[in-house]
């Protein structure tokens, strides 16, 4: 069985099958199966998530409202509680589009190169990782599943894979 965490859930609760076993964790007044703030990890799960748990986290506009400064910890979290393998889809607004600029609640602008300082030194990494180590978040290891691409409602969409020894 598949366990995938529904990152910033809000009113996209998901119900657990035979197949996925979701936990939706949210901090604002909706359906959730954990309560906490994603800017203050670790994240509890009735106790503390443990590391490795999780095969899956879908982080679906949510990223976008996390502060620039709190960004390298949540992506730390996220990366901590994540199986090596574990997929990651998350899908964001572009920090130039309308869809950005409009919400005043959006804090961490995104282009399709936003995780190249965690990406393994492929060439479609541009060699950015050597200074995310620099900057000290070499312990954040990721690649690319699928190429950023930018969808039809102004939104980039990351699939990344974890990679842990």
């Amino acid at each position: 069985m598949v366990r995938a965490l529904n990152l910033g859930c809000g009113n996209d609760y998901r119900e657990s099958t035979d197949e996925i076993e979701w936990v939706n964790l949210d901090n604002g007044n909706c359906r959730v199966d954990v309560k906490a703030d994603i800017e203050s990890p670790p994240w509890p799960y009735f106790f503390p998530i443990h590391e490795s748990n999780f095969d899956r986290i879908d982080a679906i506009q949510v990223l976008e409202h996390i502060s620039k400064e709190n960004f390298p910890n949540v992506i730390r979290e996220m990366y901590r509680i994540s199986k090596p393998g574990a997929v990651w889809n998350i899908a964001v607004p572009h920090g130039f589009s309308d869809n950005f600029i409009t919400d005043p609640t959006h804090k961490m602008p995104f282009s399709t190169r936003t995780f190249d300082y965690f990406i393994d030194d492929s060439p479609e990494s541009r060699g950015l990782r050597e200074n995310g180590i620099i900057y000290g978040w070499g312990d954040v290891c990721l690649t690319h599943i699928k190429p950023p691409f930018l969808d039809g409602n102004q939104s980039i969409n990351f699939t990344l894979g974890v990679i842990k020894d």
